[in-house]
């Protein structure tokens, strides 16, 4: 299957922009260690200083931000940042879930119906709001209220950050999976199983694996996607990744800025240019964020293509199996074998 993903063109073209960005982001930290330097004064054609930011047009491809920093190494700093945590959240949410799913469905079956509208009713609160009030104190009033007594460094507000967009999602994805089991559990040969004696060992390994593996899959690309967006959001909502410091731009206005240079931190602090006249300062995230999450889409798509060749390929081999039985009537196999030797 792994095989027909990547011949796949949607899916191909997906993985290679995600994967040539992270490639490109981490060479650059390798070359020059993440490190934007200012761009210099420009001169105009009669030899006068040019005042920044500058356009795409005066300084290409991407122009400047209001710090006057080349904004195409500013994305490819961040990129990494950004794509990684997504992978990395996306990772944490969906592998405990599996596991926690699966014990959920074997040893809690008595609470399902509780466990069911509890998380059922928690869906029904935006999770971009529920994010912010998590981490409204530690990301931004307490650096802008009390920054020289405030007790979270870096590392620190990074990992609160990832601890919160993880354990947010891990009841709704947890349901999902438990409901997939049940459905797996529900097949006919699961009945022959149980009769013969199977042990859940062997239901996890023989029966729910490959039918659940394909569906790691999708719910892994489809995670990554909602984490793309969740990461703009509070980007809008001046929640960045590992947090963020003050700083005065080249307007004299006191900014927050990211530390790490991130996508949403550059999309929070670059926001309110949309209404001025440096407009192509904020789409510049926006635009990535975009390809990435339609790279993404592409992903999904070849892989559900994919899986559903797959499964109705299986589906044409068993029909011709019944055929077969049909055709031997209520003849056993090895008995017609034992028949011909005679």
């Amino acid at each position: 299957m792994y095989k027909r993903l990547f011949k796949n063109p949607a899916f191909l073209t997906g993985f290679i922009f995600l994967f040539g960005m992270l490639s490109i982001s981490i060479a650059y930290f390798v070359i020059n260690g993440d490190e934007v330097p200012k761009v210099e004064l420009m001169k105009d054609g009669k030899g006068g200083i040019m005042n920044p930011p500058y356009s795409p047009l005066q300084y290409p491809p991407l122009g400047t931000d209001n710090f006057n920093r080349n904004i195409l190494l500013l994305i490819l700093v961040g990129a990494k940042y950004t794509i990684g945590t997504a992978i990395l959240v996306t990772m944490c949410r969906v592998i405990p879930s599996v596991l926690i799913g699966m014990f959920v469905h074997f040893y809690m079956k008595p609470f399902r119906k509780m466990l069911n509208s509890i998380v059922d009713a928690a869906n029904f609160f935006p999770p971009s709001l529920l994010a912010f009030l998590l981490m409204n104190w530690v990301m931004l009033d307490g650096p802008l209220m009390d920054p020289e007594n405030f007790p979270y460094d870096f590392t620190d507000k990074l990992l609160i950050y990832f601890a919160i967009l993880v354990v947010m999602s891990i009841p709704s994805l947890t349901l999902l999976f438990t409901n997939e089991y049940d459905n797996i559990m529900n097949y006919e040969f699961i009945d022959s199983s149980k009769v013969l004696g199977a042990t859940k060992r062997h239901f996890i390994l023989n029966h729910i694996k490959p039918f659940i593996a394909p569906q790691i899959i999708l719910v892994f690309i489809r995670e990554f996607i909602i984490v793309m967006l969740l990461i703009a959001h509070l980007g809008v909502l001046s929640i960045y990744i590992g947090g963020s410091s003050l700083q005065t731009d080249l307007f004299g206005n006191n900014v927050f800025v990211s530390l790490s240079h991130e996508w949403s931190g550059l999309l929070g602090s670059w926001w309110p240019f949309l209404w001025t006249t440096y407009p192509w300062i904020a789409f510049v995230p926006v635009v990535f964020f975009t390809l990435t999450i339609l790279s993404a889409k592409l992903m999904l798509i070849g892989s559900t293509r994919v899986i559903e060749h797959q499964f109705v390929g299986r589906e044409k081999e068993d029909s011709v199996e019944r055929k077969g039985d049909a055709f031997y009537g209520s003849e056993d196999r090895f008995t017609l074998v034992r028949k011909s030797l005679r």
